[in-house]
């Protein structure tokens, strides 16, 4: 075989994936799934990358837009009935930021001593504070980048599937549902609403990425969006398809993360990512249950709130539910603050030696 029909050959399968992500995607939209397309391309995404080794083409470029994407439209869901709620909650939400990161943190002991793996690797494998920082420290820390990816996908997909489940069980007619223009305050035309989204959703990524922060083109939209939606000015909706386009990137993105050549080490380690990935899952839910009981505040959105899953996927998925979002949102923020600054020196107490720190964790 010719190197250009090789070429050939992963050109048309990349295509086919492609098209294939997009098909599936939009069918789980058309059955009203939260998330829809979210869930379709990453189911794709990964049955491709396993299979074939082949994925759609999503750029970093192409995530960080469609992340922004996502900040951009959550900006919608702030109003002053939201405010309230968050100023009645924010005790018990700092509680939950702290008992979520601590979830996490237990289970990755008991999987280190259960799995006989390095207790860095097992926690940035399943800490919640954003796939790719954790696997970007995996080299600093002195951590098995490549166990912490599989457990990051693992932990990833179960949340995301769970919490899809979840959505669906609830029902789909949100309490507030995902913005059109006319839903925005002073019912502006379409194309204004449109253009100034587009405009804080930019803006807000080129700023978060810039000031570092944790998924910088996620969270800057929302934290320059949230006190501009607070004097009244509309922000949150987008044309039609550009939001289920950006949960495809974002799907796929996930999907892509598992390849070929990972399948024996993750046959090796599946059942351990699997369980933790369950347990982190069970534990935010005990957790979430006792938020709800002590204060009122709905299951479905301290459900959510806790989660421990990427914020942007959990966000997506709670925003065609009748959950309260800007809580969700307060408490996901909150968390990936608190990893963000706590998590890399907490994990350097346990880095190498400087002399042995080239070698990798857990072998």
């Amino acid at each position: 075989m010719t190197k250009d029909t090789a070429s050939g050959g992963t050109s048309r399968r990349v295509a086919a994936v492609t098209v294939v992500s997009l098909l599936v995607a939009g069918l789980a939209e058309l059955a009203r799934l939260p998330a829809g397309a979210l869930l379709g391309s990453m189911l794709v995404s990964i049955a491709a990358a396993l299979t074939l080794a082949t994925h759609a083409p999503v750029s970093r470029r192409g995530m960080l837009v469609a992340q922004s994407v996502l900040g951009g439209a959550l900006c919608s869901s702030f109003s002053p009935e939201a405010w309230s709620a968050l100023a009645d909650n924010w005790a018990v939400s700092l509680a939950a930021v702290v008992g979520v990161v601590a979830v996490a943190q237990g289970v990755a002991l008991v999987c280190a001593r259960l799995g006989h793996l390095d207790p860095r690797t097992a926690t940035l494998g399943l800490m919640p504070g954003g796939s790719s920082a954790m696997i970007a420290l995996s080299d600093e820390l002195g951590a098995d980048a490549r166990l912490v990816t599989l457990f990051q996908c693992m932990r990833l997909c179960v949340v995301i599937l769970v919490a899809v489940a979840v959505g669906r069980w609830a029902g789909d007619t949100p309490a507030v549902a995902l913005a059109q223009a006319a839903d925005l305050p002073g019912s502006p035309p379409p194309l204004v609403a449109w253009l100034t989204t587009a405009a804080v959703s930019v803006v807000g990524s080129v700023l978060g990425l810039r000031f570092r922060l944790p998924a910088g083109s996620f969270l800057g939209p929302v934290l320059l969006g949230i006190p501009i939606t607070a004097v009244g000015i509309p922000v949150g909706a987008w044309p039609p398809g550009v939001l289920a386009l950006g949960l495809w990137a974002l799907g796929v993105r996930v999907g892509s993360e598992f390849d070929a050549s990972s399948a024996q080490e993750l046959k090796r380690v599946a059942h351990l990512a699997v369980g933790a990935s369950v347990a982190m899952v069970a534990g935010c839910l005990l957790l979430a249950w006792g938020w709800s009981a002590a204060t009122g505040v709905d299951l479905l959105t301290t459900y959510f709130a806790t989660s421990p899953g990427g914020a942007d996927s959990v966000l997506a998925i709670a925003l065609g539910t009748r959950a309260t979002v800007s809580l969700i949102l307060a408490v996901q923020v909150g968390r990936l603050l608190l990893i963000f600054l706590v998590a890399p020196a907490f994990l350097r107490r346990w880095s190498p030696a400087r002399g042995d720190a080239s070698r990798p964790a857990g072998r």
